[in-house]
């Protein structure tokens, strides 16, 4: 496609969208094989090595841009992407500010099925933006993409890091290894997934684990070492585990702890 102006236009194809992609990635030295696409509704989603890097939305190609090139990128005459309207079963509403489309919207928008092949989506502050008007020559556009495409590689990576399992106390590799077989891949979906219910879940891939997983992992979340833990909270835990205690405030009062910790 010679004309970039022509990858604005609502009826442009999928196979004109993958071949502009596709010729991106190899003036970049990009491997093919670390491209993905995914469908999303009224468009899809590019990414290299697991980062986003572009989004088709209703016809036209925006960047993932970060904050730090943010300016850069409005200097070329690129627009943000329109915002989202999430009005659902025909009930109509006005779109909000927070809808643009970030990273994040778009996790929660649109959750993969399997976690262990989710994109990194979690930096709140890349945004969408279009293909500058003021660049008319593939190769500039390639230069800017590259630039964006490291900069949020290394923000992504970055977040990894902070959110890292290993990040807590009692965390050995050999559980992060279990959590994340188990389906807890860092500690925010082991804070909303809890220490019980995060060993339930290593249960039903190894019903031989022992319940010093569980210390541990309550622990953890409590930002403490296992051996910390008094007789009566073990009990608890094994009760809860065990499904011999309901009342939520009941263990809370025992527990002395945040309320998702043992959820």
């Amino acid at each position: 496609m010679e004309n970039l102006l022509e990858l604005s236009k609502m009826d442009v194809k999928q196979s004109d969208i993958k071949a502009f992609v596709y010729e991106l990635a190899e003036m970049l030295e990009w491997d093919m094989n670390d491209i993905s696409y995914r469908q999303l509704f009224g468009g899809g989603l590019f990414t290299y090595k697991d980062v986003m890097f572009l989004k088709v939305h209703e016809g036209a190609f925006y960047f993932r841009v970060p904050e730090k090139m943010l300016q850069h990128w409005i200097s070329l005459g690129s627009q943000v992407i329109p915002k989202v309207n999430n009005a659902k079963s025909g009930n109509k509403r006005p779109s909000l500010v927070a809808e643009e489309i970030t990273s994040l919207h778009v996790a929660i928008e649109h959750p993969v099925s399997n976690p262990c092949k989710r994109p990194t989506y979690f930096s709140t502050n890349n945004f969408w933006y279009s293909i500058p008007t003021s660049i008319m020559d593939k190769n500039k556009i390639a230069l800017i993409l590259q630039g964006s495409y490291l900069l949020c590689a290394k923000e992504d990576k970055n977040s990894s890091k902070v959110n890292d399992l290993r990040k807590l106390p009692n965390i050995t590799a050999a559980l992060k290894r279990i959590l994340i077989k188990a389906g807890v891949n860092d500690i925010p979906e082991l804070e909303q997934m809890g220490a019980v219910k995060a060993f339930r879940a290593i249960r039903k891939i190894n019903s031989k684990a022992s319940y010093a997983m569980l210390f541990s992992l309550h622990a953890a979340l409590n930002y403490k070492h296992y051996s910390l833990l008094t007789d009566n909270e073990r009990e608890v835990l094994v009760k809860q585990y065990e499904g011999k205690i309901e009342n939520r405030k009941h263990i809370n009062n025992v527990m002395g702890c945040k309320s998702w910790a043992i959820a």
